[in-house]
């Protein structure tokens, strides 16, 4: 493909000369250069954590995969009821307090199409209900034992279906109902082999529910409570996000020396700063470029999956200077900006396996014109994502600037000087 596009440029005026009478005026005898080089062109590079931001998944993440996979989920109730009206009295008659609540269960709505299940599979569940701060992981380990154990469920394979139910003990819900009136449930699997589950949160359309009723009769309709969070007190703007959340006890394994991340869970995003000679980018005409990263062999759970590594631009301002917030900001290269490029001038997206070894390739010929055009593109970084980000525990990994030459990322460009373009 190079070698084309490199004869076709240096064809060009030729061809012209052929086909219209006006060649020979415009461009006569007039010999084009055309240059091909390979750059080492990034001159800082990072991997950000723990995509996407807390609260925004749309999915809890329920998983364990030996000793290298294990994501629980956290479910926060914090208002129940804690009385009901007896069937068949007016409504404007005393309500009576519950003391025998019935058919206690845990509702969880699944998406079959992204869980993993070979094996029947345990659902536990787990009063996780604590004083201390309840949103950070050590906390929140170690009430995950079997005293605070208050329900549990095993499923065949085929018993995984969009919509499953966890039996809660009434026992374990009575005292919650006779003092705060909230229930915390924390959700473990286990299994055999290696599950994954993926269940709809709050920030969803398919969010889970607490279902009981006031009393052991078959004539009262079972109430039915949406994840709701009291804590951080006084931040209600902050509550929602820790209504429900995927609890990451173990997760992605740290980097290597040398290499970037991109994926896994919690997920990364690598972000690639450039610096590219002005006398190319900025007085040159840019044929074509292309971004080549050379990947890092990972052989962590699923590594036989195929992921998608999405290329992303960055928009935030120079002012932006959290860089969790800048990598936050990135965009894909659409709207009017893409639709001035042919498809070959910028890669959407790269199906790549964690366990490859070989160099990817993302065409960024767009992106190096932008830069040069467009003062949105200021700033001369570049931002790589997966497509089911924060849910596929696909963990891809490409060797960084750091590394030795030849693995390093690098930028190969077709050009022609500035000195040297046609003015037809």
């Amino acid at each position: 493909m190079w070698a084309a596009i490199a004869i076709v440029a240096l064809v060009g005026c030729n061809e012209k000369e052929v086909g219209s009478q006006s060649c020979p005026i415009l461009c006569p005898e007039q010999s084009v250069t055309v240059k091909d080089t390979t750059l080492d062109a990034v001159v800082s590079d990072t991997t950000i954590d723990n995509f996407p931001t807390f609260g925004a998944a749309a999915q809890l993440v329920i998983a364990r995969a030996g000793d290298t996979l294990d994501s629980r989920g956290i479910i926060r109730f914090d208002s129940i009821a804690t009385d009901f009206l007896p069937v068949g009295y007016p409504v404007d008659s005393a309500r009576r307090p519950i003391t025998n609540p019935d058919s206690v269960n845990l509702l969880l709505r699944v998406d079959t199409l992204h869980s993993r299940v070979s094996a029947s599979f345990t659902l536990d569940l787990f009063d996780v209900d604590t004083l201390v701060a309840d949103s950070i992981t050590a906390a929140l380990i170690p009430l995950f034992r079997a005293d605070r154990l208050i329900g549990s469920r095993t499923f065949a394979p085929g018993q995984l279906l969009d919509t499953i139910r966890v039996p809660i003990a009434s026992a374990a819900l009575l005292p919650r109902l006779n003092t705060n009136a909230r229930l915390r449930i924390g959700v473990r699997i286990t299994s055999a082999q290696s599950a994954m589950i993926r269940v709809g949160g709050s920030e969803g359309a398919a969010p889970p529910n607490l279902n009981y009723k006031g009393a052991p009769d078959s004539g009262l309709a079972p109430f039915a409570f949406l994840p709701h969070s009291n804590t951080p007190p006084r931040f209600a703007s902050a509550q929602s996000a820790f209504a429900d959340f995927s609890l990451i006890v173990i997760g992605v394994s740290p980097l290597a020396p040398q290499t970037l991340g991109v994926g896994g869970l919690p997920a990364r995003r690598p972000v690639l700063r450039f610096n590219l000679p002005t006398n190319i980018v900025d007085s040159s005409e840019v044929i074509r470029a292309t971004l080549m990263l050379t990947q890092v062999p990972n052989y962590s759970y699923r590594n036989t999956d195929p992921v998608g590594v999405y290329p992303l631009v960055l928009v935030a301002t120079s002012y932006v200077t959290d860089p969790f917030r800048s990598a936050s900001l990135a965009i894909p290269m659409i709207g009017g900006v893409r639709a001035r490029y042919p498809k070959y001038a910028f890669t959407d997206s790269v199906s790549m396996f964690p366990a490859g070894s070989s160099v990817q390739s993302f065409e960024v010929t767009a992106l190096l014109r932008e830069w040069r055009l467009n003062g949105s593109f200021l700033q001369r970084v570049m931002v790589f994502r997966v497509a089911d980000e924060g849910f596929d525990v696909a963990d891809i990994r490409f060797y960084n600037r750091a590394a030795p030459v030849g693995l390093r990322p690098r930028i190969r460009i077709l050009y022609v000087p500035g000195n040297g373009r046609l003015t037809p």
